[in-house]
């Protein structure tokens, strides 16, 4: 499998034909395992960018994700009067875990940046693209806070091979991927070290999701995901 990046003349802008970020693939992947949380129009919702109500859970881990990174911003966080949780606006979180998780992710030399590669495929044109959590040397971080955790949680989900696939095509290639995980009591880690093999893989899903979208394609109506202008809020 040939995957070419397309580089543009100078003060050119490239068309791509198709612009996709990881949780997009996550949703669709859900729908395809048949999950539950993940209908044909909870799916098709997210792809034309209609917002739904947050659910308890993915508000917590909303307030959580903040929690951390205002404390890394030296934002000063209210403690409950034992001084054993942070208080967010719904939730309490261990000082303790919460200061580990910090310690840990200080160390970074950036946040919330935004990766981009256009490639050339049999396809068509496709923007690859989405803002990671946090940058190290050589390795990309993401923070997640689930109330449900296990093992390899994250080993199928989109954003290790496509944030490592962009800084490989963009000659920046890093040596891991690592979720920095916690169930609000517990700190876990699941690490994966990008190769062609998952190169390989990621390919094969994003033409079979170009498949999807295309064969549903009157279903969609907002038509970023066809290489519209607006490509932002991606993760």
């Amino acid at each position: 499998m040939e995957i070419l990046k397309v580089t543009s003349p100078e003060g050119v802008q490239i068309k791509a034909d198709y612009a996709i970020y990881p949780s997009l693939m996550d949703a669709y992947l859900r729908f395809k395992r048949h999950d539950d949380d993940e209908t044909f129009d909870s799916l098709f919702c997210k792809i034309n960018k209609i917002k739904s109500e947050q659910t308890e859970s993915q508000l917590k881990g909303v307030e959580f994700e903040k929690c951390v990174n205002d404390l890394l911003s030296g934002v000063v966080v209210e403690k409950t009067p034992d001084g054993l949780h942070f208080k967010a606006v719904n939730f309490l979180f261990p000082v303790d875990l919460i200061t580990r998780i910090v310690d840990k992710l200080k160390p970074s030399i950036g946040k919330q940046k935004y990766l981009e590669v256009i490639i050339k495929t049999q396809v068509g044109i496709i923007r690859l693209y989405g803002i990671i959590d946090f940058e190290f040397p050589e390795m990309i971080v993401d923070l997640k806070g689930t109330s449900n955790y296990k093992c390899n949680k994250y080993k199928d989900h989109m954003q290790h091979p496509v944030y490592s696939f962009i800084r490989h095509l963009n000659n920046e290639p890093i040596k891991a991927f690592k979720y920095v995980v916690s169930d609000y009591f517990e700190l876990y880690q699941e690490t994966y070290i990008p190769g062609q093999n998952m190169y390989d893989k990621l390919m094969i899903t994003i033409f079979e999701f170009i498949n999807f979208i295309n064969h549903y394609k009157s279903f969609i109506t907002d038509k970023t995901i066809f290489g519209g202008e607006e490509v932002s809020d991606a993760e």
